[in-house]
């Protein structure tokens, strides 16, 4: 039997460790996979991903279970990320550090040639992730969260906290936004 995940966020928060192990298979990859589009470097997503499930265990006493789960953990989630850039912009106004995943760092000589197809697919996914970021925040947040997790317009304007009309216009600027970046980048 298939328990719903607002069930299992109910018994999670009663101390079942089992129930959240539950959700967090179901949802960590959706997770990563908005990490890697809002651009977090791939050697911190694991670290986003861990940090996100377990303040949303610390706040499962705070979860209303009329609320989509996934909506909720997403909210969660966005923090996370959010605590990621406003540190790494603190630490290199600080220390004037780059990571090795900065437009800015040298390249680095990869280890092996790989297939021909998964360098096309590295390139691309570092075409679309650069794209993504030169989008607003609001935007950005909109577009990975609908587009590329899958969340509903609902799920996804209750995650952000805005009203699903303020997301539909999110996501509208978005893409025109997206539309002139990609001609842009394609006359060039």
């Amino acid at each position: 039997m298939h328990e719903s995940d607002s069930a299992l966020a109910v018994r999670s928060a009663r101390g079942d460790h089992r129930a959240f192990a539950t959700l967090v298979r179901r949802h960590s990859a959706a997770v990563a996979q908005a990490a890697r589009s809002f651009g977090i470097p791939g050697t911190d997503i694991d670290d986003v991903v861990q940090d996100s499930f377990v303040a949303a265990w610390r706040a499962l006493g705070d979860y209303d279970d009329s609320r989509s789960f996934r909506a909720w953990l997403f909210s969660v989630a966005l923090n996370k990320m959010r605590d990621l850039y406003r540190f790494r912009k603190v630490r290199h106004f600080l220390f004037g550090a780059f990571d090795i995943d900065s437009p800015d760092a040298p390249p680095l000589e990869d280890p092996g040639p790989g297939p021909e197809r998964q360098t096309a697919a590295k390139r691309d996914l570092a075409r679309v992730t650069k794209t993504l970021e030169r989008l607003d925040r609001d935007q950005r947040e909109a577009i990975v969260l609908t587009a590329i997790v899958g969340l509903s317009q609902p799920e996804a304007a209750s995650a952000l906290g805005v009203t699903p009309k303020a997301l539909e216009g999110r996501i509208a600027r978005a893409r025109v936004k997206l539309n002139e970046l990609i001609e842009r980048d394609g006359a060039e």
